[in-house]
């Protein structure tokens, strides 16, 4: 593993849905590797890395909190948008939600195969001309972590929940014993894309695939397995 990036992430409120579940949001006891790397990747996204998240620390106890809310059934089409009337297109689903989450994700940066490669797009203000390295975006990430800066407001799943973040020490993995018990959480979300994204000249293409892992929640701790390892349970080419 590269050097790791420890963040702090914590909030009011958390859903990270489980797909089984059609219309009502029942959410996992723990956030999902994919919901990890968003959070990541709003603070810090590059085409030239991705980020690998390897092991998720759970602060706090696992609580839910199940409420209500209004929500409409349809979309605004992204061409032609037409009003949406919610007094007639109004419904009610359920939320089985997570209260007062406080993670600590360990992750590090894999370089993608646009690492040195031409650029459609100048680098941008706060990037460091020259090569394309790990380190360059470790210290990226590290001073936006510090600085407290994002692209979009980072999320727990819907909008509504957001996440603040701050830097973290590796001593923070250490969970306090028996805050949560050890326990199978059965399987787990992995990603819903195919990671090995294939890049075509300076575009890259990844494909949807819904893919899921086998969850233990030990220690604290939930770890996370590499890609590779995930392939190999599937069936496929490591």
């Amino acid at each position: 593993m590269n050097q790791p990036i420890h963040l702090r992430v914590w909030g009011d409120l958390a859903c990270f849905t489980r797909p089984e579940m059609k219309v009502e949001r029942v959410s996992y006891q723990v956030i999902t590797p994919s919901a990890a790397r968003g959070l990541l990747e709003a603070i810090l996204y590059k085409p030239q890395f991705r980020w690998r998240v390897h092991r998720i620390a759970v602060r706090r106890p696992v609580r839910f909190l199940a409420f209500r809310r209004n929500e409409v059934k349809s979309k605004a089409a992204a061409r032609n948008p037409q009003p949406i009337l919610a007094e007639e297109d109004r419904t009610q689903r359920n939320t089985l939600a997570l209260r007062d989450v406080d993670y600590v994700i360990e992750a590090s940066l894999e370089l993608t195969s646009l690492a040195n490669q031409p650029r459609r797009k100048p680098h941008g203000e706060d990037e460091p001309a020259g090569e394309e390295n790990i380190g360059k975006y470790y210290g990226m990430a590290r001073r936006r972590i510090e600085n407290g800066q994002c692209f979009h407001q980072p999320c727990f799943g819907c909008r509504e929940f957001p996440a603040h973040f701050e830097p973290a020490r590796q001593a923070a993995m250490q969970v306090p014993a028996g805050l949560n018990p050890d326990a199978d959480l059965g399987l787990m979300l992995y990603d819903v894309f195919d990671l090995d994204v294939s890049h075509t000249g300076q575009k890259a293409q990844a494909s949807p695939q819904v893919t899921f892992f086998r969850a233990r929640l030990e220690n604290g701790l939930l770890t996370v397995p590499a890609w590779n390892e995930v392939k190999k349970q599937l069936g496929g080419t490591p």
